[in-house]
């Protein structure tokens, strides 16, 4: 798949998500750059930094260059969900007028809501804390105006399918992509003492807590390695994954996340509660060893007393990562969507 289009990427890099996507479309033999207002915090890498001037008058005027200046540059443009360049949408109604395809991308908290996951017993919103919710930009009130009027303004709209509850209109669902040639296949081989890891970007959003009160209790009956780390960058988090024989993701959500992801792309297991409804809902059977707070314990006594079971697990977890992650793949479905619509 080659073209002479080109793609915008941005504006925040959530879970390196453009990172990966942008590797894909290149993959693909397609022209994509990504745009960021920032750093990203876990070292994924960015490819243009807008820096605007402190004084206003200066700024708008760097605001309306930029924007005719991408109008002319791509053709395509993706978004993820927490901002655009204006205001109001107005910098996508623009690109619009000038014919050009708009596509946005959920992940999760961005559009979640409370009263749409409570039903689940097991949720994220359960546990949220103030600070996360100021974190993640989640203010409750304003939250389903700005998914509606996000809704509006975007010809293409992609979203984490756990979340997706809280949209009118057809959605498409949304996949982590990761760029598989990064990660090398290590697989899980236990030993006489099994590594587990934790690595919660956010322990009350992971249900950390639910885990250590499991992992505890295991300890008093087992003999095993257990590690919880946090607010690492990037490799220094593959290193970790590479060490492990098993990865815990999160108890909450109702979905695996990128760590799983990543986890999987190197062949290790891994341990997450998904909801009943997302998983019939999946291409295929997910290699997730699935649990939630009620039944962690049992799950992990098992995988404890046969652990030469995660071996196989692991083989499983890397062709589903080849075969439904793969950046490549995702951005050239994301691409004929733009084509098609």
């Amino acid at each position: 798949m080659h073209s002479n289009k080109k793609v915008f990427l941005g504006l925040e890099n959530i879970a390196g998500i453009f990172t990966s996507l942008k590797k894909g479309f290149e993959q693909n033999g397609i022209s994509a750059d990504f745009y960021s207002l920032n750093e990203h915090v876990f070292g994924y890498e960015t490819d243009k930094i807008i820096a605007y001037s402190s004084n206003s008058f200066v700024r708008k005027f760097q605001k309306f260059f930029l924007i005719f200046k991408l109008i002319f540059k791509y053709n395509y443009f993706i978004f993820d969900s927490t901002g655009t360049l204006f205001p109001g949408f107005n910098d996508v109604k623009l690109l619009r007028f000038f014919g050009k395809k708009t596509m946005v991308i959920f992940t999760g908290c961005d559009i979640r809501l409370p009263d749409k996951v409570s039903k689940y017993k097991w949720n994220p919103c359960r546990d949220c804390t103030d600070d996360y919710k100021g974190f993640v930009g989640c203010v409750i009130e304003t939250k389903p105006g700005k998914i509606s009027e996000t809704e509006k303004n975007f010809d293409i709209i992609l979203s984490a399918e756990e979340a997706a509850g809280s949209l009118s209109k057809n959605y498409y669902p949304a996949l982590f992509p990761v760029d598989i040639e990064k990660f090398k296949y290590t697989g899980s081989n236990p030993g006489k003492k099994l590594k587990i890891l934790h690595a919660p970007s956010n322990p009350e959003y992971k249900g950390t807590k639910y885990i250590l009160t499991a992992i505890e209790r295991l300890k008093k009956e087992f003999d095993f390695d257990f590690k919880v780390i946090k607010n690492v960058k990037a490799e220094e988090l593959y290193d970790e994954i590479a060490a492990s024989d098993l990865v815990i993701d999160q108890m909450l959500v109702g979905f695996y996340g990128l760590l799983s992801v990543e986890s999987m792309a190197m062949g290790k297991p891994v341990v997450c509660y998904i909801r009943e409804d997302v998983a019939s809902g999946s291409p295929a059977e997910i290699p997730v060893i699935n649990a939630n707070p009620d039944n962690l314990y049992i799950v992990l006594k098992g995988i404890l007393t046969e652990p030469t079971k995660l071996i196989e697990i692991g083989s499983r977890s890397r062709e589903y990562a080849e075969k439904y992650h793969n950046a490549k793949i995702i951005a050239g479905q994301y691409y004929e969507l733009l084509e098609r619509k």
